[in-house]
């Protein structure tokens, strides 16, 4: 598609051709519900996924009221409409979501811009921040560190503003074309401190050059290892489960509402559900 559109620009359109259709504002109130219902997805994967297993492979993981219902509307591009506004949104505060290790990027419904033109280079993660000092592990100071990263969502801490616990859990919206941060430098009373990260949910990404999406220009050397130190790894993983009394005591609100569903990931695809190019 992206061929044709470049061939496109170069046209010499007729009188026809060139004439603006101009479209109404108003739209049926009945797609309007379905909109309202409805998100965007991608797999972020190389392959083509089949619409069938991944369609009935999430009505499994999400536990929802009843199975969304996935429209291909691109290559590895599918709206995603719910059966009711609550099942939308215990999806959306989920994320993020993986099939067979690949993320499964999720954009609110875009009904002006063409399937191929939507762009899925964010999402949002839960960042552990490691080895903070007790007295920096606040709101205040992960949204400080974290907004060095991307964009703060949450951070979560006890009534008190406090974080204290094995780290301190931040929700992070940030650029998967970009290298993922290994940590953050810090500076307390003149002591340089290092601040290792760990993502939770951390889908396939390329330990040569840290990306979960590839764009054309990166690197092709894709899950592999480049010679020398490695630089990216599983290490960057957070373990599974909870970590403390803290961690346990202080999920999010939507969490706790669903505890025990938003830590799963999706198992490995049904045979056949990946097709190659």
């Amino acid at each position: 598609m992206n061929v044709l559109e470049e061939k496109w620009k170069k046209f010499r359109l007729s009188e026809g051709e060139a004439t603006n259709i101009i479209f109404e504002e108003e739209e049926a109130e009945g797609l309007q519900f379905k909109e309202d219902w409805s998100l965007v997805c991608k797999a972020c994967s190389m392959r083509t996924i089949s619409k069938v297993v991944l369609e009935s492979t999430m009505a499994k993981v999400w536990r929802i009221s009843k199975a969304a219902i996935f429209t291909e509307v691109s290559t590895n591009i599918f709206v995603v409409t719910f059966e009711t506004q609550a099942d939308k949104l215990r999806v959306s505060e989920g994320r993020p979501w993986l099939f067979d290790s690949h993320l499964i990027a999720l954009k609110m419904f875009d009904g002006l811009t063409p399937p191929q033109g939507m762009v899925f280079d964010h999402a949002s993660f839960w960042v552990r921040m490691h080895s903070l000092p007790l007295s920096y592990m606040t709101k205040a100071r992960g949204e400080q560190i974290g907004g060095t990263v991307g964009r703060v969502e949450e951070v979560v801490t006890q009534d008190d503003g406090s974080g204290w616990g094995n780290f301190l859990r931040v929700q992070i919206n940030l650029n998967i074309t970009q290298p993922l941060d290994r940590g953050r430098t810090i500076m307390v009373k003149g002591k340089e401190m290092w601040i290792p990260f760990s993502y939770e949910k951390l889908p396939r990404f390329c330990f040569s050059c840290g990306c979960i999406v590839h764009r054309e220009e990166c690197c092709s050397n894709i899950y592999g290892k480049e010679e020398g130190e490695e630089q990216y790894g599983s290490w960057m993983r957070a373990s599974s489960g909870p970590q403390g009394r803290f961690y346990t005591n202080n999920r999010t609100e939507s969490e706790r509402k669903n505890k025990g569903k938003y830590g799963e990931e999706v198992g490995k695809e049904e045979k056949g559900g990946l097709k190659k190019r």
